[in-house]
């Protein structure tokens, strides 16, 4: 498994899918965002572990879709 650029998320939206829950993670940086499912009893870490391992999803897709949660830049 191949891993993405060190990032820091700077919003989520999650989604009910089949089986679990789908999030869409955008990044403080970058071009794209990423999509992944919840492997995790934590949203945080959930969070963490898409912006890490997820799939790349178009950034400007990500921008149109209701945010679940923001995070404060760092």
């Amino acid at each position: 498994m191949s891993t993405n650029k060190p990032n820091k998320p700077k919003s989520v939206s999650w989604f009910n899918g089949c089986g679990g829950r789908i999030g869409v993670v955008i990044g403080q940086t970058g071009e794209y965002a990423y999509i992944g499912a919840a492997l995790r009893h934590d949203e945080d870490a959930d969070v963490e572990y898409i912006l890490m391992y997820g799939a790349k999803f178009p950034l400007e897709a990500a921008r149109l879709l209701a945010v679940s949660k923001s995070y404060e830049a760092n």
